[in-house]
């Protein structure tokens, strides 16, 4: 074989090989954040609010785009030791937008949210659409005992819905 043809076909493949590394690999969004305050009171579906430490953990309501988009994206956690609380976090915007926030109190005073044996850890979550800015407010009631974020959002007729549709799409491929 020439040596010549063999040096310009390697050329020619590394040459391939940057082209497709460079068309393929983008880079990743710029990381953006917006300073959020969020605050609000959280009650019970009746009757007083119980003794306890309430945990809280803030998600973006909707993350990322396309058929990566997904609900419930974690930020961080906080804890309060009254009803009415108040928290300072960065949000990160490039994220997704929205802002949900579960809650739970911690009834039993193990600091675990619920196990087998005790499930008496009430909770509730609440949720804005909106990016948030600035100062939230959102008041949380606690209405079930020992359910995780995922229960209550996305509502079930709406995750039901894009179930359907996502199963007509599978069934036409």
């Amino acid at each position: 074989m020439n040596m010549g043809l063999l040096t310009r076909t390697t050329l020619l493949v590394i040459a391939l090989v940057v082209a497709l590394l460079a068309g393929c690999s983008s880079s990743a969004p710029a990381e953006e954040y917006a300073t959020v305050t969020v605050n609000g009171q959280v009650r019970m579906t009746a009757g007083p609010m119980p003794a306890g430490v309430l945990h809280f953990r803030l998600y973006n309501l909707e993350s990322l785009e396309g058929e990566l988009r997904h609900p419930l994206q974690e930020i961080e956690d906080f804890e309060s030791d009254t009803a009415n609380y108040s928290h300072t976090f960065e949000y990160p915007l490039h994220m997704g937008e929205g802002l949900a926030i579960h809650v739970w109190l911690d009834s039993d005073g193990d600091g675990i949210f619920c196990t087998p044996l005790a499930r008496l850890d009430p909770s509730g979550l609440a949720y804005t659409e909106t990016t948030p800015a600035g100062e939230v407010t959102l008041d949380i009631t606690l209405s079930n005992n020992c359910r995780s974020a995922d229960y209550f959002y996305p509502p079930a007729a709406v995750s039901f819905s894009k179930l359907k549709a996502a199963t007509k799409r599978s069934a036409r491929m």
